[in-house]
């Protein structure tokens, strides 16, 4: 059998493009185009390891900011692109389509 990481991870990515028959810039008509491509997971594991060394740092600096409050934990919603980077979602509706949820927790009796 071979070696999962050889292989890659499938990722659907969906690409919103322009239709050429669009008649101005305020009367776009946009398409969806949905692939499946794979990326390394080498890669995807590299991408993810650097976001949890930054919100790791944001978590400690929460942490600290207080004297009454304690952050426990912190959820984070990143998107996967289709060259593996990971990217934050900053702001979304009540629903979140694709991607993944991260849930980051304080390691007992320590620093994160």
């Amino acid at each position: 059998m071979s070696d999962p990481r050889n292989v890659g991870v499938p990722v659907i990515t969906v690409d919103y493009g322009v239709d050429d028959g669009e008649k101005s810039f305020l009367s776009r008509t946009r398409t969806a185009v949905t692939q499946v491509t794979r990326i390394s997971s080498d890669t995807l594991a590299q991408n993810v390891a650097t976001l949890c060394q930054y919100v790791g740092g944001v978590f400690e600096q929460a942490s600290t900011a207080s004297d009454t409050l304690e952050l426990t934990g912190l959820e984070v919603h990143v998107q996967v692109t289709a060259k593996g980077e990971v990217r934050l979602v900053g702001a979304t509706s009540a629903e979140v389509n694709g991607g993944m949820k991260l849930i980051f927790q304080r390691r007992p009796g320590g620093s994160v």
